[in-house]
């Protein structure tokens, strides 16, 4: 079972035929490495210029307006189909901060939003030359320690104060301050991966 992973039991006194296939590796991985065009679609306080990258690294190593983004890139990479014949092949997006939409020649097919970053795709959907997108999504801290580092007032709750749950999260006032955070990974970190899966019998 994968770290993140769920199972549910269920007792009967007759035998249940299996209702999905359960799937082992039968064969190498196949990594595609790209290149890949990072294009960021949304978010703030502004959006990153694109680029094509050769190796997977967090986005905010990438500039300083992408240092403090929070919102979503697309990663798009084409490979070849692999030519082995098999029943299914698993797609591993490897790391992810945070979270990520799968799109395969157009198609979206799955959104995932924890480890494992995996889906198991059927052979029919790969072609001779395949376009995969991934768009993936951070979270707000490197956009809230910004607006922190630079004074912005944005909490603005009523009647609620923003207590620090850390000491070295206080800010001058006592409350609640991001200001000296280590900005987040964020983005596709790979790597990305086709497994050759065979059908557990």
């Amino acid at each position: 079972m994968p770290i993140g992973g769920s199972l549910i039991l269920a007792e009967s006194p007759t035998t249940i035929p299996a209702l999905f296939d359960q799937y082992q590796a039968a064969g190498d991985v196949i990594g595609i490495p790209g290149p890949w065009t990072v294009r960021f679609v949304k978010g703030g306080p502004r959006l990153p210029s694109s680029r094509v990258v050769d190796r997977l690294v967090s986005w905010t190593a990438f500039e300083p307006d992408a240092e403090t983004f929070s919102g979503t890139a697309a990663y798009t990479a084409t490979f070849a189909a692999p030519l082995s014949p098999v029943r299914a092949w698993q797609l591993d997006l490897g790391r992810v901060a945070e979270t990520a939409r799968i799109r395969l020649n157009g198609q979206n097919l799955a959104t995932l939003i924890g480890p494992p970053y995996r889906i198991v795709l059927d052979p029919s959907q790969l072609r001779a030359t395949n376009t995969l997108e991934i768009l993936a999504t951070n979270l707000s801290a490197n956009r809230i320690r910004d607006l922190d580092r630079r004074g912005v007032l944005w909490k603005k709750f009523y009647n609620v104060n923003f207590p620090a749950r850390f000491p070295d999260n206080r800010g001058p006032d006592g409350l609640f301050s991001a200001a000296q955070w280590e900005p987040l990974e964020s983005g596709l970190l790979g790597p990305v991966t086709l497994t050759p899966l065979s059908v557990v019998r």
